[in-house]
């Protein structure tokens, strides 16, 4: 796996939606988000809130992994593209293509940006286990599109090998397992981001 050092300036220090617009050209009745989460998860719960407080009662299309094992099937496997073992895990397209994928609770404000920031790398920025990525492989991005936009397994490809980098979480946030589901609940990286500026991605594949 090749790591490209790549100085994003990439600024979330928004609070309110409003301010986050004047500095986009985003449309937000464009953006839509596609959330795997569980109901025992507080974290989940709240984003289910807040989203479509902010964006509209239509912007959130979400996925319950207690006792769903089709819903479980498919975040085992956008696991391998992502790593993404923690829940929420929270897809963002905007005008229908996918742009981001965030493990945990973020401030959604921020959303326009990190379209713009997607948009300018032409690639999908991935917020994992306190890191954040650049994917520009778009057979990654599109079975990653199949497994949360369009809420299917991706067609198989045998001769695939998937690669998986495993990060430490950034700062003290303590998460919890859930028993019965083995998926981690957590609060997610935003709050590291929200104070740092300069994020470094590294490309993955």
């Amino acid at each position: 796996m090749r790591k490209l050092s790549v100085l994003l300036l990439f600024i979330i220090m928004v609070s309110t939606l409003s301010y986050a617009l004047a500095e986009t050209q985003i449309d937000p009745s464009k953006i839509h988000f596609y959330m795997y989460g569980m109901a025992t998860c507080p974290h989940c719960q709240n984003m289910k809130k807040v989203i479509p407080e902010i964006y509209g009662p239509d912007s959130l299309t979400y996925y319950e992994l207690v006792n769903n094992e089709e819903n479980q099937k498919l975040f085992g496997e956008q696991y391998k593209y992502t790593g993404i073992m923690g829940v929420p895990a929270i897809a963002i397209t905007y005008n229908g293509t996918l742009y981001a994928i965030i493990e945990g609770e973020f401030n959604v404000s921020a959303t326009p940006k990190i379209i713009e920031a997607a948009m300018e790398n032409n690639g999908l920025i991935l917020f994992v286990a306190g890191q954040a990525y650049i994917i520009k492989n778009e057979t990654i991005i599109q079975k990653l599109q199949t497994i949360y936009v369009e809420h299917r397994l991706p067609e198989v490809d045998t001769t695939e090998t998937s690669e998986i980098t495993t990060s430490t979480p950034s700062g003290d946030e303590t998460t919890s397992t859930n028993e019965n589901n083995d998926k981690v609940c957590g609060p997610g990286i935003m709050a590291v981001l929200v104070v740092v500026p300069l994020v470094l991605l590294r490309r993955r594949r």
